[in-house]
């Protein structure tokens, strides 16, 4: 009986020896159970059913398998020396190597981005140089102003044509609920003694009396840093080395730019539709989407002190803006 006894405890030594990966038996470690802390990488198989994780760097032949790996299974990468095989966890613990080709990084969660928001007075949030929630930065070239109000951000550039004044504008709703736009509100104001409304124009009217003009640009307002009843309108402040909101109006500009470049090969009417395409449209925009297009608004005789005001939702945002003649 003894003799069997030892017999059984030699078989399974044996057992255990072999079958143990070596992994494990030269670092004198036993497979953990499960372990915590967030996978990194995911199992990538590029024309494959499933990967094979093994004991050994070199996964020599015949393989000391380990597991069987699917498709999907998140894993935690432990070494990688940018050999063949790297170092991994499984989920439930177990450690071996993979083929390299075979691992995919798991993107990092993008963070929440957090904007300051600028305090709101009756309803109304106006842009200020340095305020909580305001923004200005260049965009191709362009000075855009930017304004956030409970998690919903417009950015604002303002042209000249020569013809009509052409409002750039995007928003963003980083909110939890949709928020109602429509341009056909949206107010351009003259300041000053000599101040007149400019009114909203209509873009399929301007696309059936179109001239290639309602795309050019003759100059562009900057931020009207004085107060709106101040004389002197000159924009002389340094720019913000690293803005804190996103550039969600840069995608309208190159748009903009494709049309102008492509009218002197086009008709009227195609300018036309072009209008129509680049216009800003009434309507919703939802959490996590943005909007941007164009907004077209009457000339007066000499713009220079303007106020662009566009309300969102129940609040209004306003922009003072200036163009400076002199340069």
């Amino acid at each position: 009986m003894r003799k069997t006894i030892t017999l059984s405890l030699a078989l399974l030594s044996l057992t255990a020896y072999f079958f143990v990966p070596a992994a494990y038996a030269q670092n004198g470690a036993q497979p953990t159970g499960p372990v915590t802390g967030a996978p990194n990488w995911v199992i990538n198989c590029p024309g494959v059913r499933n990967v094979p994780m093994t004991a050994d760097p070199q996964q020599s032949l015949p393989l000391q398998l380990i597991a069987t790996l699917k498709c999907g299974d998140e894993v935690t990468v432990l070494a990688n020396d940018e050999g063949y095989t790297v170092q991994i966890r499984t989920a439930d613990g177990t450690i071996g190597y993979v083929a390299a080709m075979y691992l995919k990084k798991i993107p990092a969660a993008r963070r929440p981005l957090t904007l300051n928001s600028v305090n709101l007075k009756n309803g109304v949030a106006r842009w200020q140089e340095g305020a909580p929630g305001c923004d200005h930065f260049m965009s191709n070239g362009i000075l855009v102003e930017s304004l956030t109000v409970n998690a919903v951000t417009v950015q604002v550039s303002l042209h000249d044509t020569g013809w009509k004044l052409r409002a750039n504008v995007a928003i963003a709703n980083g909110g939890s609920e949709s928020v109602s736009i429509d341009p056909a509100k949206f107010i351009l104001d003259e300041i000053g003694a000599a101040g007149k409304p400019l009114f909203y124009q209509d873009p399929a009217e301007l696309a059936k009396n179109v001239t290639h003009q309602v795309l050019w640009t003759e100059s562009i307002a900057e931020p009207l840093t004085t107060s709106p009843s101040a004389t002197n309108a000159a924009y002389t402040s340094s720019f913000a080395p690293t803005p804190s909101a996103p550039n969600y109006i840069l995608q309208h500009q190159y748009a903009e730019e494709n049309a102008v470049r492509k009218e002197g090969k086009q008709t009227l009417n195609n300018t036309g539709q072009q209008i129509l395409a680049l216009a800003l449209k009434r309507g919703d925009v939802d959490p996590n989407d943005k909007v941007a297009g164009a907004v077209w608004f009457e000339r007066g005789k000499n713009p220079k002190q303007l106020m662009l005001r566009i309300p969102i939702g129940s609040q209004t945002l306003e922009f003072p803006l200036s163009f400076n003649r002199q340069k």
